[in-house]
């Protein structure tokens, strides 16, 4: 059985011991931002979720990244400047601390 602290709202109810709820985006919402090539960080989110999904499989534990984080994987992966990215990812008015989910889990 997978525990869940996600809701229904677009936040999660945040945690037990009293941390802040974050925002939810939809993995869709990544489309049409590219720093290298077309949709770029969509293509990367979704492979982020499948690898989240299959570090998960068979404990009680649910991974998910942030948009910073995100732009973390993308700047290892392409030899950029995490900055360089986070700026692109707030150009499109992204919150940078909101967490990638699919999008039927984010609404």
């Amino acid at each position: 059985m997978r525990r869940s602290r996600v809701g229904m709202s677009g936040k999660d109810k945040g945690d037990a011991i009293g941390l802040p709820a974050r925002e939810r985006i939809g993995v869709s919402t990544l489309k049409g931002i590219s720093v290298l090539f077309e949709d770029d960080i969509h293509d990367l989110a979704c492979w982020a979720l499948k690898m989240n999904e299959g570090k998960d499989k068979g404990n009680n534990s649910r991974s998910r990244h942030t948009v910073y984080g995100l732009a973390g994987i993308y700047s290892v992966a392409a030899h950029m400047s995490r900055d360089e990215i986070v700026h692109v990812l707030e150009d499109h008015g992204l919150p940078i601390e909101a967490t990638i989910e699919h999008d039927e889990d984010a609404t």
